[in-house]
């Protein structure tokens, strides 16, 4: 296995930051196109809703760490970075009161809907870069 370059490492950062802002883009430039020709017909429900934007985020995440992993990078120490941050956040939202305290915003409504989002696009992130590596994976056998 080949070691990260520094500028690998910076775009794979780069990747995981923006995995999370990508799907919230997209999703406001439908809603503002969807408001302007159809005003009265909601098309997307709060879980399908939920499911694409898992969706959008595994696949920001996946294609550029499949590409890496082609090329013989090391994929496994990511998943477990974001398996790690999943779970910090699952435990951050057990205790909204003491985020409030740290951070000292009292919406706690808002913060659980925020942290929703954060952990649906992790879910998302961790399920694409694993299916990545594991693709990559099988089809680097499949050459040999």
């Amino acid at each position: 296995m080949k070691s990260w370059s520094k500028r690998e490492l910076a775009l794979a950062v780069l990747v995981i930051f923006a995995a999370p802002a990508v799907p919230y883009v997209i999703f406001r430039l439908l809603g503002d196109l969807l408001s302007l020709s159809l005003r009265t017909i909601p098309l997307i429900g709060t879980l399908p809703s939920l499911f694409l934007y898992a969706c959008i985020a595994a696949l920001v995440t996946g294609v550029p760490f499949f590409l890496w992993s082609r090329r013989g990078r090391r994929v496994w120490p990511w998943i477990l970075v974001l398996a790690v941050c999943l779970g910090l956040f699952v435990l951050w939202g057990m205790n909204l009161n003491l985020m409030a305290d740290i951070t000292g915003y009292y919406n706690t409504e808002a913060t659980a809907f925020r942290l929703i989002y954060l952990i649906v696009c992790y879910i998302g992130m961790l399920l694409g870069v694993a299916l990545a590596a594991a693709v990559a994976w099988v089809l680097h056998k499949i050459n040999y």
